[in-house]
């Protein structure tokens, strides 16, 4: 069915405010709405960060996260099971206090209802005028080493974020070279993988999804582009959402995907700290503008990362209504009622 913006926002807004103040309410509507529409139909936001994560909420809702530790530019949280979704104005606000005070802040995670979408967290941060990086730790068991067999590096994916005079750009994406979802709806639905995006279990390219995923749920995805330098990203990742931040590297997760195994993290660079924010812009814009009005190949379109999911958020606004599953908002309407 269809919904108007208007409904999801005030909507989501009476849910969060069970949980956060009325301003942290109103931010979560705004940011996870506007997720929402950008990410789909790729990614389903109002399923994994608004349904999972209120359930979540409902269980753990006697718990609340600790300090573990704290220092000007940085901050590292233990979450003890509950969500992260809810407290997004909280951390991003967290984030920006500290760095505008020192140039630069990161926050770590883990033991939490994980990071669903990466551009949810991304997003508000770039609006507010900031450069944002983050990472989430997206193991156990899927992507195999260079020349591997056997899944063991997480799917590992990756945002970044920033601010223009068009708007914003923001990316999150998977470092193997597709998510871990797309081979679990290849082999559902018998499709074949993309060439070069799996291997069997002797390590040979295949685009049967049966043979690259497992009974037990190992998959052996190939690290984006399939060749050392995304392999090597894969890994960077690997260590900084996992050893870097005292959290678990995949080989020490559940195998059977325990959201609490996962940790994260976001750095937030104040980028008036280091150039004015309006020359920032202006230079990023017009960069941009030169990358777009390039000669084509066979006449296809050049485009800037993010411009998909700007002029989805552009059309929808339009609308003013996007397309919900029936069931799924009953289930989150449930919550509010």
């Amino acid at each position: 069915m269809k919904i108007t913006i208007t409904e999801i926002k005030t909507s989501l807004e009476k849910l969060a405010v069970k949980y956060v103040s009325q301003e942290e309410a109103k931010y979560f509507a705004e940011e996870i709405t506007e997720a929402c529409i950008r990410k789909s139909p790729r990614s389903n936001v109002l399923k994994d960060e608004v349904l999972a994560d209120t359930k979540r909420q409902e269980k753990y809702k006697n718990n609340s996260f600790t300090v573990v530790k704290e220092l000007p530019s940085l901050i590292r949280l233990n979450f003890n099971h509950l969500p992260i979704t809810f407290k997004i104005k909280y951390l991003h606000d967290l984030l920006i206090d500290k760095a505008t005070k020192t140039g630069i802040s990161i926050l770590a995670f883990d033991n939490s209802g994980g990071m669903h979408s990466l551009h949810t967290w991304a997003q508000g941060l770039a609006k507010r005028g900031y450069f944002v990086m983050g990472a989430y730790n997206g193991g156990p068991l899927g992507v195999v080493p260079l020349n591997g067999t056997k899944g063991l590096f997480g799917t590992n994916p990756i945002t970044y974020g920033f601010p223009t005079n068009e708007g914003t750009v923001v990316i999150d994406m998977a470092t193997s070279e597709i998510p871990y979802f797309e081979i679990v709806q290849s082999k559902k639905n018998n499709i074949p993988l993309k060439e070069n995006s799996a291997v069997d279990q002797d390590g040979l390219p295949t685009t049967d999804a049966n043979k690259a995923l497992s009974e037990d749920g190992t998959s052996n995805l190939l690290p984006m582009g399939g060749n050392y330098k995304g392999y090597a990203i894969n890994y960077l990742v690997e260590i900084m959402t996992g050893a870097l931040i005292a959290a678990k590297l995949s080989s020490k997760q559940d195998p059977s995907y325990v959201n609490e195994d996962h940790g994260g993290f976001l750095i937030v660079i104040d980028i008036s700290a280091f150039s004015d924010l309006d020359t920032f812009k202006s230079e990023v814009s017009e960069f941009n503008n030169l990358i777009r009005s390039q000669k084509s190949v066979a006449h296809k379109e050049i485009i800037v990362p993010g411009d998909s999911n700007s002029e989805r958020y552009a059309s929808a606004e339009k609308e003013g209504m996007v397309e919900v599953d029936d069931e799924l908002w009953k289930q989150i309407l449930d919550f509010i009622n």
